[in-house]
């Protein structure tokens, strides 16, 4: 092996028969350029991932049964989807809360490493990376839906090949995210046919949110500060979560105000996508707000703020009013929310009770 030809031996190149005869089949070659771009080709790895994927259908001939369902697209789309792929960790989220598990998705450790909930199921076929899917996986596993984002639209056309698609996820760059976050929760159900699902989802999640509000309530101490939601993203360095973000809308639905926006103690903090990068000497303009840090809170960053003397002289460190929150996904689905709401209540509890601080 060369320093220029990092294949695995035995990986299926571009040039390999086998392979443009699969490939052929969906018309990629008369787009190898844009697909390329995107690395829609077969990473290193390849015979072992469409092994793996064979086994994940519990049938052979996988490429032949693609190339039926790519023909039968139509009949297909009419059609309630068992056979689902996901291309996104907090869509993949909704499709389990629904109660449908995928037959593959992205790196599917990185799903249960930051969604966790609901669990993803063991066995489900890992289809390369989130924008560079492994297309003779896919061919193999044979899906009759394949759920996408707006990010996956240049390859879009290509993907429609192998299966009917969905485009889902907008909801993450909208202005105000929670109310498209139940649209397209009853979306996906209608495609799904399991409207019944999605109402009950909702339901319980406007019902969990209200129980929290309640007992906020009912303990005027636990909001009487205003709260920083933010990840640490070094020991210099947070992400905090302001209007825009589903945590902020959130918060809203709980009674809790954001110090990051307007009327809760301080300036609006310039946001993008619902968050702003500051470092962590702003902290010092909301003196009174607590700090909830959402997890997993790198214990390296953890270290090194044990040395930063401006984070220690920070009010909110010297009072003890930190709190860390599990792993939560800002982007995630309506069970990330109802984590979020269980989470903040907690969190806000241990502050009051003076068992706050991480650092």
């Amino acid at each position: 092996m060369t320093g220029r030809d990092l294949r695995p031996a035995g990986a299926v190149t571009a040039a390999d028969p086998r392979r443009r005869r699969l490939l052929a089949k969906l018309g990629v070659f008369g787009a190898f350029g844009a697909l390329g771009a995107l690395g829609l080709f077969i990473a290193p790895g390849t015979t072992r991932a469409w092994a793996a994927a064979q086994a994940a259908t519990g049938a052979g001939g996988a490429a032949g049964t693609a190339a039926s369902a790519t023909t039968g697209a139509t009949t297909a789309r009419a059609s309630v989807p068992h056979r689902i792929v996901t291309l996104n960790w907090e869509l993949t989220e909704t499709l389990l809360a629904l109660g449908v598990a995928p037959i593959g998705t992205a790196l599917p450790d990185w799903y249960r490493r930051t969604i966790v909930e609901p669990p993803l199921p063991p066995g489900v076929a890992d289809i390369g990376l989130l924008y560079q899917p492994n297309f003779e996986v896919l061919l193999a596993l044979a899906p009759d839906l394949l759920i996408i984002t707006p990010g996956h639209a240049p390859a879009k056309r290509w993907l429609e090949r192998l299966a009917p698609t969905i485009t889902l996820g907008a909801y993450m760059s909208s202005d105000t995210p929670y109310p498209a976050l139940l649209g397209e929760t009853t979306e996906l159900a209608a495609r799904l046919q399991r409207p019944q699902q999605a109402s009950e989802l909702i339901s319980a999640t406007g019902r969990i949110t209200s129980q929290v509000r309640a007992q906020l309530a009912a303990h005027p101490s636990l909001t009487r500060a205003p709260v920083l939601v933010a990840d640490l993203v070094d020991d210099r360095h947070l992400r905090v979560y302001a209007q825009g973000s589903l945590f902020d809308e959130m918060l809203q639905k709980l009674g809790v105000h954001n110090a990051a926006n307007p009327g809760a103690g301080g300036n609006p903090w310039r946001t993008e996508g619902g968050f702003a990068l500051v470092p962590v000497q702003r902290l010092a303009e909301v003196p009174q707000a607590s700090l909830l840090l959402v997890g997993p809170v790198p214990p390296a960053a953890l270290s090194g703020l044990e040395k930063n003397a401006i984070w220690q002289a920070l009010p909110v460190v010297r009072e003890r009013r930190i709190a860390a929150l599990p792993v939560i996904a800002p982007y995630g689905g309506l069970v990330s929310m109802q984590r979020f709401a269980q989470a903040v209540a907690a969190a806000l509890a241990a502050i009051d009770n003076g068992g706050g601080g991480v650092a």
